[in-house]
């Protein structure tokens, strides 16, 4: 009597429906930070001085707090998908790759709930802790603190529909100007961070 209601109870368990459906996995969203390849030479008094191998040059980032938008809801992005927390990282946005390229570098790779997105959202300063530094080919050296102008806001916004799928990674490329950015004020740099989205790639 006891076994049989054993197999009737495993039955009736496994016929109902709970009416509960699984959460859909997460996808990957991925975003890159590159500077314009175009924007190579900076012009300073009667000197001119253009980013390349033979001399390392220097222009610290500060990238921080990503966070990308569906309507009044976000999610958090964090450097890697087994990271458990945000945390600030420091980019040289003039250093240069084998090939003579301004390196590409990986900010945020994140897993994220997926669906529909209409904008990214990160902090973005210069390191206080490092000036500016580029090298003439003659030798000469260039260096100047770089700072935000007064009361600019840390978070930049990119305006950006985009989707995230299961199982899929989504990749964002950010492409920022590093000369055309920073303005001579007195005896520092104003940093006022021109930055677009160039290319949204799903794979």
């Amino acid at each position: 009597m006891i076994y049989t209601f054993v197999i009737i109870s495993i039955y009736l368990i496994s016929g109902c429906e709970t009416g509960v459906e699984n959460s859909p996995s997460a996808g990957i969203l991925r975003i890159t930070l590159q500077s314009d390849p175009a924007d190579t030479m900076l012009v300073e008094r009667s000197d001119t001085f253009t980013v390349n191998q033979r001399y390392t040059a220097l222009f610290m980032l500060k990238i921080f707090q990503g966070r990308v938008y569906q309507e009044k809801n976000f999610a958090v992005l964090y450097r890697t998908t087994t990271s458990y927390r945000q945390e600030d990282a420091l980019y040289n946005i003039l250093a240069m790759d084998s090939l003579g390229d301004y390196k590409q570098y990986t900010i945020f790779e994140s897993l994220i709930p997926p669906g529909n997105y209409t904008s990214l959202e990160f902090g973005v300063n210069a390191a206080s802790d490092y000036k500016l530094t580029i090298v003439a080919l003659s030798g000469k050296v260039f260096q100047n603190p770089v700072e935000l102008p007064p009361g600019e806001k840390l978070l930049v916004s990119f305006p950006q529909d985009f989707k995230v799928d299961e199982n899929r990674v989504t990749q964002i490329d950010v492409q920022i100007s590093p000369f055309k950015s920073i303005t001579r004020y007195r005896d520092v740099y104003r940093f006022y961070r021109k930055m677009k989205i160039t290319g949204v790639h799903y794979f």
